[in-house]
């Protein structure tokens, strides 16, 4: 009598004969989570929400157009007349508040009102200058 023949000669035969499908490599399932949450500011009422990305967010205050700001924007306090003045004139020149953890070498936001215009003639290519 002849030996069986081994656990590996028979895979071998099953899959030569169509009997043992061999399955690829599993990818992990993928959840998604919430969308990130953004900032959007009022200038008038000198507030701030963190929302999902809306494209027409309105302010609940007044009822005026919220500002995309960016998932890095830090309001300021409601009573801090001259930075509000900063961050609207850094928003209307078309900077945003993106996260610099990646962008080591970017020029920071000037931290007085008074200087935004030196800022902005001195970073038109500035990465987190948006232009249309």
């Amino acid at each position: 009598m002849s030996a069986p023949p081994t656990k590996a000669k028979r895979m071998e035969l099953r899959e030569a004969i169509g009997n043992r499908g061999i399955p690829g490599p599993q990818s992990p399932p993928c959840h998604l989570g919430p969308a990130y949450l953004v900032a959007h500011a009022c200038f008038g009422c000198r507030k701030s929400w963190k929302l999902s990305d809306q494209a027409a967010a309105k302010c609940p205050q007044c009822g005026n157009p919220l500002h995309w700001m960016g998932r890095g924007f830090k309001a300021p306090k409601k009573s801090d007349l001259e930075q509000w003045k900063k961050v609207e004139a850094l928003w209307r020149e078309g900077f945003r508040f993106l996260s610099h953890e990646r962008w080591r070498e970017v020029e920071p936001y000037p931290e007085r009102c008074r200087d935004v215009e030196t800022f902005v003639r001195q970073n038109p290519k500035h990465p987190f200058r948006v232009t249309d």
